[in-house]
């Protein structure tokens, strides 16, 4: 059987990845667009004078919402585009499966805790490196207008602010631009190279870039590789979105609890306070706990010796060159209560030969058959 056939609007991964880019732009224009004419329009002042009043202390919250606006439109169009011209449902193809077990959502904590001593290092590491004058004066002033954005933060006096600006500078951005750049990103590239590695560390390069902060350039790209392992290693959207969310959500409640205290909350905004032998120590806790993330994948994948053993039970229903396309065929088929066994016949020294294969009991198979042909 064959599930690949694609329609006239599907697209080759290259040509995806040049509309992926071209709707951005478009939806950047949009998005900034729509929200600072709400901005405007709350404020009542004219769209010209909306540079000087939206960083207004005294605005900071109505920055951040706004802000949150801007994110959701820029990010959303163009991953829910990508994933629309891809073969396959438009969920599945950003990441929209469900997470594999419990034990998964703990080694993520973990990472997300590992990744916080490993940020602070990284940080620390980019202060020690000897810059030319001018350089260090951009940087600073990159920083400066970062903190600037963030002055809602910086005001928090209530846990309803804690809540909203959770909501708001925690779960928003990490919810978008987990579908934006390992959804829709990370992705296409690799659908287009074939070379996971190269693509989660190109999303992450473009994602830390993104947030403009060169203090901040090493920790964002360190965590940006991260969270492209675990949607590599665990095809679910949710665990990178968790990832992202405790990362940007424990820096806020932290501020939150100095809010009294301007000098530290200042500091902790810096994230550079990190000794270097920690963020050694973190990063192979990082390098532990994604070796555990990826067991389950592990132990999908590779079922060669049992399948072979039971072969003239089980019929053969996919086959792919790409064995992570094997492996999401036979997730969608374990959500659907079926029993799966995932044959990798591709050669272990020359990885472009052989494919993998998806096995279910002949019993299951007419079932198997029909939920593979209803995902399109």
């Amino acid at each position: 059987m064959n599930i690949d056939n694609r329609s006239l609007l599907q697209m080759s991964p290259a040509m995806r990845f040049v509309i992926f880019f071209m709707v951005t732009a478009i939806s950047l224009i949009l998005g900034g667009l729509i929200s600072f004419s709400m901005a405007a329009y709350v404020l009542h002042i004219p769209f010209n004078d909306l540079s000087t009043a939206i960083f207004d202390p005294k605005n900071g919250n109505l920055l951040l919402f706004i802000n949150a606006i801007t994110i959701i439109i820029s990010f959303l169009i163009p991953s829910v585009t990508v994933a629309y011209f891809a073969k396959g449902n438009i969920a599945n193809n950003m990441g929209f499966y469900k997470i594999g077990n419990s034990k998964q959502v703990v080694w993520v904590v973990l990472l997300a805790i590992s990744g916080l001593y490993l940020s602070g290092a990284l940080a620390n590491v980019t202060q020690l490196m000897p810059m030319p004058k001018n350089l260090t004066n951009w940087a600073e002033n990159l920083e400066a207008s970062y903190k600037k954005g963030m002055g809602g933060v910086m005001n928090m006096k209530s846990v309803n602010d804690l809540i909203s600006i959770l909501v708001l500078v925690a779960f928003i951005p990490a919810f978008f631009e987990e579908l934006y750049f390992r959804g829709g990103l990370q992705k296409t590239i690799k659908d287009w190279t074939g070379k996971p590695i190269v693509s989660i560390v190109i999303t992450a390069i473009i994602f830390s870039a993104f947030h403009f902060s060169f203090y901040g350039f090493l920790s964002r790209m360190a965590l940006g590789i991260v969270l492209g392992f675990i949607f590599e290693y665990t095809k679910s959207i949710w665990l990178s979105i968790l990832m992202h969310f405790l990362n940007n959500g424990i820096a806020i409640v932290s501020m939150y609890f100095l809010r009294n205290n301007p000098q530290k909350m200042n500091e902790a905004m810096d994230d550079n306070g990190m000794p270097i032998y920690m963020g050694i120590i973190a990063l192979g806790f990082i390098i532990y706990f994604l070796r555990l993330l990826n067991e389950k994948n592990a132990q999908l994948s590779y079922h060669k010796k049992t399948v072979v053993q039971k072969i003239g039970d089980w019929k053969k229903i996919y086959s792919s060159p790409n064995l992570s396309s094997a492996t999401i065929i036979a997730s969608i088929l374990e959500e659907n209560q079926l029993p799966v066994k995932v044959l990798n016949r591709k050669d272990s020294a020359y990885v472009f030969m052989g494919e993998a294969e998806v096995y279910v009991p002949i019993e299951f198979a007419d079932k198997a058959a029909a939920i593979i042909a209803a995902k399109g």
